[in-house]
């Protein structure tokens, strides 16, 4: 993990740091990632040498460092043209180190200009985050501005990039500065990276270039599903991963990676590949139908690995998603899925004496420097990758163990283990593979051979602070050898390991997981480490969620996210154990969590544990009923107020919070009395809250609803108790929602200083590992009162950008929300119809509209209204959102003409 560097900071915090009209530098080191793992003592070394430069110049220049971010800085000075020079300089000293510092300070800067006021020794809002977009289109070795600094750069060599698309924020003109003093890299600027979540693997792959073209050519002749075929261990996944990396860079098509290994039953499997997708349940679908309507209109290659296990489901998720439009599947599978037009492939192992003795040496590299072979050593790798059939993972595995034994030993020792296992009889491919497992396990210590049957519990890798935990039993394993213990499996390649986010987690490949389950279930060790397994996850659950609404909360998102089919298994595992009071409280743990990160499938946890007979004598039956609310209210299935009303029913205290969270968010959005809400609200303040979230909910809820119904003055001291609450926590998502409810105080007398609080509240959730709820809830807030302010392409384009966002998180409860605002825009923009059919889609799908939407709609149409509205009605979110975007470009076409 790289050093974190915190000198420069402390410049930051003892000084008056620029404001007004600053200009910002941001420095990042192209492929550090790449370099951590190859070379972490070179690229230390490099890092210390681009901090100092960057600290001196920029100090030479009147700038300050304000922060480290990743391996970067981002620096602040009071003029453009001390900005520019600064960078100028920054590449000319780093193209005069040694090379082998040169060669990892390959550095790309960018440059922004912008209005901010700094707070507690940093910048916060849409300045600094378009300035890291910005940064992000250049090239290692090149500078860049947006158009607003290159306006200020007059005597500067610049050259027009064009309008290039900044991620999340919209388009701006980039220009490429230039100058005698350093050479500028001469490739184009990045583009906005196809979104993919494959995995990063950084082992060389051989041998599979004519697999990849021919998977290229299926994929792209028509075929809906792509099956590669083979055994365990030929390398199926691999080449998958390589496929999908060609796809990614040759298209713009969203790839997306679903590994299957870890879930046997339906539910998980559906709900896996919505994970993976990004599609949540909608109302009045079930969750296959909810990815089918995520994915219209989408050009994605959906990658199914392990499909073996659970074959008759993916065929149903295979036959329904490959109806939809620019859909291909890609699966990887030991038998073919018998899928409507699937076309098969069959990965066959590698030639053994090119591809696999070539994928022998490379391995052996890895493993030791040194390693040589002469014309005897050459002759016996060939013998060990013909005896292993040329099967990459069992060539992998004896590769493994040149450090210990010699091909001469290797031979020798494959040999015996095969002739002791099959008598002397060759069987087929599976069996090499198994065979050279089990030779490959029974040369492990008993310390590592008990890890690694034990890891095969986990679903989705895990840390090493979970192995120790779930695996160290105190006398043949102790927890304080766990490291070394995996290390040495990693090592051998028994297991894999992969840093993500500067954190490392390790896993089993999918044959070695299946063989770990096999020696642990004939150990009669299956059940007593599934149930540690169970037990450690649903302590993290419990302990992350104390620290949800603190200063941790970022890390808190990370490790739930990290670990979230591992809590998915735990939950599975305490339900069959009968468990049902461990089970609820892991679900009630996340329910917070789930609903700022909009993680809905937790709240389908909490209708499984209602299902469970005799729930309803439950002690926290009432927080289940709750929990269950809010998941109905995202979706709009109309069970929302039942719900909350059991649950309240069960337990009039609702400590949590949960049924009071549905029903303020309904009245909120669909029942607009003033004595409804004030019932509402009033009523759960007179609970005295004492939970966290329960307390920031209810404050803010409170504040909403008053100001809602013109009662600012009232609102006023709720409004100061959520920003207390939201300080004293120091939450991202307690400072965003304390924002969402004071801005509304604060609009009564200044408008435009409430737009900017929940314009600036927007980063926080921004800077979260997964979408934020409370970035949706902020953007139809401003949306809702600028809409008239603005000229009628900003307002346009405005509406598009949050309907895109929302389409594209599938929170179709705000899509549709925001169908008022698109309504008052289009009618500013001429086409008051399909706004009207928007609100009538609106209506369908359980919401009522605001009132300055209508008046705009009866303005604009009259009589008519009711016919379109009649129209819309009959339009699901997803064809009311299409439509929506649609109509918005056509007005925003017609007002540029």
């Amino acid at each position: 993990m790289p050093p974190i560097s915190l000198w420069p900071c402390q410049t930051a915090a003892m000084v008056d740091l620029p404001t007004g009209t600053v200009t910002f530098m941001l420095t990042d080191i192209e492929s550090s990632s790449t370099h951590w793992e190859d070379a972490p003592e070179e690229m230390r070394a490099a890092l210390s040498v681009h901090d100092s430069v960057v600290a001196a110049v920029v100090a030479d220049h009147g700038g300050h460092v304000v922060k480290h971010v990743g391996d970067g800085n981002w620096c602040a000075f009071d003029t453009a043209p001390d900005a520019a020079r600064a960078a100028i300089e920054v590449q000319r000293r780093l193209q005069e180190q040694p090379r082998a510092i040169q060669d990892r300070l390959l550095v790309r800067i960018g440059l922004h200009t912008g209005d901010v006021i700094p707070t507690g020794g940093d910048y916060f809002g849409g300045v600094p985050n378009r300035m890291a977009r910005v940064a992000d289109l250049a090239n290692g070795g090149q500078i860049v501005c947006s158009s607003a600094t290159a306006g200020l750069l007059t005597t500067f060599e610049l050259g027009s990039e064009g309008m290039h698309e900044l991620r999340g924020i919209g388009v701006d003109e980039i220009f490429l500065l230039t100058s005698h003093e350093f050479i500028s890299d001469v490739r184009p600027l990045r583009r906005p990276v196809v979104p993919h979540n494959l995995p990063v693997i950084r082992t060389s792959f051989l041998g599979r270039d004519l697999d990849i073209e021919k998977a290229m050519h299926f994929l792209g002749a028509g075929h809906g599903v792509v099956t590669l075929l083979g055994p365990g261990g030929v390398g199926k996944t691999r080449l998958a991963v390589e496929i999908g990396t060609a796809v990614a860079r040759s298209s713009s098509n969203t790839v997306v990676f679903c590994d299957l290994a870890a879930v046997r039953e339906e539910e998980d499997v559906i709900a896996t590949v919505a994970d993976g997708v990004g599609a949540r349940q909608q109302p009045a679908m079930d969750l296959l139908a909810s990815i089918a309507d995520y994915l219209h209109n989408r050009d994605a290659l959906i990658i199914l690995d392990n499909c073996e296990q659970v074959v008759s489901v993916v065929r149903d998720i295979v036959e329904r998603l490959t109806q939809a439009e620019g859909v291909k599947i890609l699966a990887t599978s030991r038998s073919a899925l018998h899928a409507t037009g699937e076309q098969l492939m069959d990965v066959e192992p590698l030639p053994s004496d090119t591809a696999g003795f070539d994928l022998f040496v490379s391995r052996a590299l890895e493993q030791d420097p040194g390693f040589e072979l002469d014309e005897q050593g050459e002759r016996l790798v060939r013998e060990i990758t013909k005896r292993l059939d040329g099967i990459p993972l069992a060539i992998e595995l004896a590769a493994a163990r040149v450090r210990v034994m010699s091909p001469l030993e290797l031979v020798a020792g494959l040999e015996d283990r095969f002739n002791l296992l099959s008598s002397g009889q060759r069987r087929g491919r599976q069996e090499t593979l198994r065979d050279t497992v089990m030779w490959s396990y029974q040369l492990l210590t008993a310390a590592e051979a008990a890890v690694f049957a034990r890891m095969s519990v986990f679903a989705g890798g895990a840390t090493l602070g979970a192995i120790a935990d779930i695996c160290a039993d105190g006398d043949l394993v102790h927890a304080d050898d766990v490291p070394d213990i995996v290390l040495s499996l990693a090592q051998q390649s028994m297991l894999v390991g992969r840093t993500t986010d500067g954190y490392r987690r390790f896993r089993l490949l999918e044959t070695m997981r299946g063989f770990g389950h096999e020696v642990l279930v004939d150990a009669g060790e299956h059940h007593t480490y599934r149930d540690r397994h169970a037990r450690h996850f649903a302590h993290l659950a419990g302990h992350e969620s104390q620290r949800l609404f603190t200063a941790d909360e970022h890390d808190v998102w990370r490790v739930l996210d990290a670990e979230w089919v591992n809590l998915r298994r735990a939950l599975d595992t305490l339900i069959g154990l009968d468990d049902v009071d461990a089970a609820v409280e892991l679900v009630a743990d996340l329910v917070y969590y789930a609903t700022f990160a909009m993680r809905f499938e937790l709240f389908t946890w909490a209708d499984e544990l209602l299902e469970i007979p005799g729930i309803e004598n439950h002690p926290s039956f009432g927080q289940m009923c709750g929990a269950a609310a809010v998941g109905a209210y995202f979706t709009v299935s109309g069970r929302a107020t039942q719900l909350a009303e059991t649950g309240l029913a069960a337990d009039p205290s609702d400590p949590q919070g949960w049924c009071r969270v549905a029903l303020a968010a309904i009245f909120l959005n669909n029942v607009h009395t003033a004595e409804a809400s004030d019932e509402m609200t009033s009523a759960w303040l007179a609970t005295d809250p004492t939970a966290v979230g329960n307390r920031l909910w209810c404050e803010a809820f409170r504040t909403f609803h008053l100001c809602s119904h013109g009662f600012g003055n009232e609102a006023v001291p709720h409004g100061m108790t959520t920003v207390q609450i939201a300080r004293e926590t120091g939450s991202v998502s307690a400072n965003a929602l304390a924002a969402w409810a004071q801005g509304m105080v604060i609009s009564f007398h200044d408008l435009d200083a409430a737009i900017a609080m929940w314009t600036e509240a927007r980063e926080g959730p921004r800077s979260m590992p997964r979408d934020h709820l409370v970035e949706h809830l902020l953007v139809g807030l401003v949306l809702h009162f600028t809409v008239h302010q603005h000229q009628v392409d900003v307002a346009l384009e405005s509406c598009r950008a949050a309907l895109r966002s929302a389409l594209d998180s599938h929170y179709y409860a705000g899509t549709s929300h925001l169908f008022g605002v698109a309504a008052i825009a289009l009618c500013r923009g001429g086409d008051a119809e399909t706004g009207a059919k928007l609100v009538g889609a609106m209506i369908g799908n359980g919401h009522l509209p605001r009132a300055n939407a209508t008046a705009a709609l009866d303005r604009a149409l009259g009589d008519d209204r009711a016919l379109h509205q009649s129209l819309g009605a009959m339009l699901s979110v997803t064809q009311a959102g299409h439509l929506a975007l649609d109509a918005i470009q056509a007005a925003i076409d017609r007002q540029q003409q």
